[in-house]
């Protein structure tokens, strides 16, 4: 089995870190983790500098400033030894044989680039209760209409599709020759889509594989990597990225997806991604705030201070 550069970009998230280096280092056929630190502002560096001095399987560099993650990506590429490179996340969690079923399958498919299925994760949710929700949704892995993927779906089967989750295994010298575009702004969104349709119009072969699995968690109240900006702003730059991104693939978005309008894609993509970013976020966390307080509400016949009414 070749062995494996794990490329982590991270900004401001060292708890996620700590837990998930040593997860990474736990598959046999990882060589290395590169760890990408983008402007930290947290401790970040001391404990990179410590863990490399520790294990020689861990590197890392400083970017000093924030650079966002098309640079950090390049950057971790660039430094990578291994023949093949898995563009990692630094709350991410894989799971068992996570490496060897995605070999077994991108030989397979003679993919050039796999992705697995890449599920969210609740706080306090098991990964067993997040496979069995996933599982539940009857949705295509693409959204055609907005050209974006479904990460967390299903589909029983490998699929070749133009777009796959952001966390992606491939030879590194093609990472280093696709590359990541830098002008992709605001540390996300539209920077792994950019590549992945970059990557076809070379002619390489990209695959989903759903019998492999890595697990993000949603974090409450996060303001660190991909989520330093959030509300308005977050909105705005990822709008601005998404009209990049039409752009610069226009021909092969209207042959893969039937988009042939920037204004009319922006029309149907503004109001989900408010939704998405601004709205949702704020009703599931009114949903939280009454929940806890339901269960603080005292049983029937008891006052809120335990005597009886």
């Amino acid at each position: 089995m070749p062995e494996v550069s794990v490329i982590v970009p991270t900004k401001d998230r060292l708890p996620y870190l700590r837990q998930s280096v040593p997860l990474f280092l736990s598959h046999a056929e990882v060589g290395e983790v590169v760890i990408v630190v983008d402007g930290c502002s947290d401790e970040t560096i001391e404990y990179v500098k410590e863990a490399s001095a520790a294990d020689g399987r861990i590197r890392y560099v400083d970017n000093r400033q924030n650079r966002g993650l098309p640079y950090s990506r390049n950057k971790g590429a660039e430094l990578a030894s291994c023949e093949y490179s898995f563009t990692a996340e630094d709350d991410l969690e894989l799971a068992p044989g996570f490496f060897a079923t995605l070999f077994g399958h991108m030989k397979q498919e003679n993919a050039d680039v796999i992705a697995a299925r890449n599920i969210f994760r609740f706080e306090g949710e098991s990964k067993e209760a997040a496979i069995a929700r996933t599982d539940r949704l009857a949705k295509a892995p693409i959204d055609r209409r907005l050209a974006i993927v479904r990460v967390e779906v299903n589909t029983g089967s490998d699929r070749l599709q133009p777009l796959l989750p952001a966390p992606m295994l491939a030879r590194t010298d093609l990472l280093r020759k696709v590359g990541w575009d830098t002008r992709f702004r605001g540390n996300f969104w539209r920077e792994e889509s950019d590549f992945q349709l970059s990557a076809v119009a070379a002619g390489y072969r990209l695959a989903y594989c759903p019998h492999a699995m890595s697990f993000n968690m949603l974090i409450d109240n996060d303001r660190g990597g991909v989520h330093a900006s959030w509300g308005t702003r977050r909105v705005a730059l990822i709008v601005e990225n998404n009209w990049r991104f039409l752009g610069k693939h226009k021909q092969l978005i209207a042959r893969e997806f039937g988009i042939r309008s920037r204004v009319v894609s922006l029309a149907q993509f503004v109001p989900w991604i408010t939704y998405r970013e601004i709205i949702f976020p704020r009703l599931a966390h009114l949903k939280k705030i009454i929940l806890r307080a339901g269960r603080r509400r005292p049983p029937a016949g008891l006052s809120p201070s335990g005597g009886s009414r």
